[in-house]
């Protein structure tokens, strides 16, 4: 049997032998909708207390005590199939956290803010890195666009800024692009240039992240919910700002904290976020020697 969440999509397979024979509503473990999966059968008392008797019934005997009258059949209990079988989705234990109670929707503290800018930030910020189960869970979607792109616009301008920064002073070599052009020029264009080409990646590895979201039946709040996944799992790249050391970590920061937006965001399981961030890097992998061994033979 094939029970499906009518509210979001969610469904699994079950052996119907396995199904306890009372439970007929269902509790979807990722939007919490209850609904009746399938119909019981409820016993008519009339018919349980109108058996027919025998013709020569034997008389009982003195010793034994009257019986009880026949009481009627009480209907099935409401009994929650997924609450029953443990929530249908047989995760590991580190992915039970659909049975805890929903956070209540709550937009960051830089969306709600009217003035005071710099302190909203500053605290969604903090947000993010000290809790960000909690944050990502309570993202809301249907709020646009505009205010998280510019979240992540200032993260990068001031990383930008920090790189012109270092190239001023010699102690970062200057880009690429960029390297023989004079001081002022290098770093007037880092400040267009480099948010401008992480911007378009931003679009860029949402779009093929929730590509694989969908693909894995993992999106529950649609593309904006990603983008608000990724652009606020971006905090950790303000750690760019210090020279060398600051790359790596920024890194490795903004890996666990998109794995972390994109589980709380879409109530994802551990196992299906791995499989989105792992798979397009290894097909880049295989597209990668793909191409070198084509251009090598050439």
């Amino acid at each position: 049997m094939n029970i499906t969440c009518p509210n979001c999509g969610f469904g699994r397979d079950v052996d119907e032998a396995s199904l306890p024979p009372k439970a007929a509503m269902a509790t979807c473990p990722k939007c919490k909708h209850r609904f009746k999966f399938r119909e019981i059968a409820i016993p008519d008392p009339e018919q349980t207390q109108s058996q027919p008797q025998s013709e020569n019934p034997e008389p009982a005997t003195p010793t034994a005590p009257p019986s009880a009258p026949p009481q009627p059949a009480e209907p099935p209990k409401d009994e929650d199939l997924w609450k029953g079988l443990e929530a249908l989705d047989q995760e590991s234990e580190e992915d039970t956290s659909e049975s805890e109670d929903p956070v209540e929707p709550k937009l960051p503290a830089w969306e709600l803010a009217s003035s005071g800018y710099p302190q909203a930030f500053a605290r969604t910020f903090l947000d993010v890195l000290s809790n960000p189960k909690r944050f990502f869970s309570a993202m809301p979607v249907g709020h646009g666009f505009i205010k998280p792109l510019l979240f992540f616009l200032i993260i990068i301008e001031s990383v930008a800024l920090s790189q012109s920064l270092w190239q001023l002073l010699g102690i970062l070599p200057p880009s690429m692009i960029t390297e023989n052009l004079g001081h002022n020029l290098q770093a007037g264009l880092a400040l267009i240039l480099y948010p401008l080409q992480v911007s378009i990646f931003l679009f860029f590895d949402t779009a093929i992240n929730h590509f694989f979201l969908r693909l894995f039946k993992a999106d529950t709040k649609g593309f904006e919910g990603t983008f608000r996944a990724e652009v606020y799992s971006s905090a950790p790249m303000l750690l760019m700002v210090v020279p060398y050391i600051g790359l790596p970590l920024a890194m490795i920061g903004v890996t666990v904290y998109k794995f972390l937006g994109l589980r709380h965001v879409h109530n994802a399981t551990n196992k299906q976020v791995l499989a989105v961030l792992i798979l397009p890097m290894l097909l880049a992998f295989v597209v990668a020697i793909v191409l070198t061994l084509l251009f090598g033979r050439v």
